[in-house]
């Protein structure tokens, strides 16, 4: 991907981003993080049901904190 970063610099923008993992390690981080060798807690922000879920892109104006929301309640 190209970013144009004069762009960055002559106008009030907001670069948001982040960079993920390849496919084939999941498996070994989904381990760790059942064996508890990886603490998730500073990445969650809060947890919502599933009937909160549709709600939540309303909430999301201008810069967030750097943790996320997890649906944890999938039932009704």
């Amino acid at each position: 991907m190209e970013i144009n970063i004069r762009a960055l610099y002559s106008k009030p923008l907001v670069f948001f981003g982040m960079r993920g993992m390849p496919p084939w390690k999941y498996p070994s981080l989904l381990a760790m993080i059942e064996r508890g060798y990886v603490d998730l807690t500073p990445m969650l922000d809060r947890e919502v049901s599933l009937s909160g879920a549709s709600a939540e892109p309303r909430t999301m104006k201008g810069a967030t904190p750097p943790a996320t929301t997890v649906i944890t309640g999938f039932s009704r």
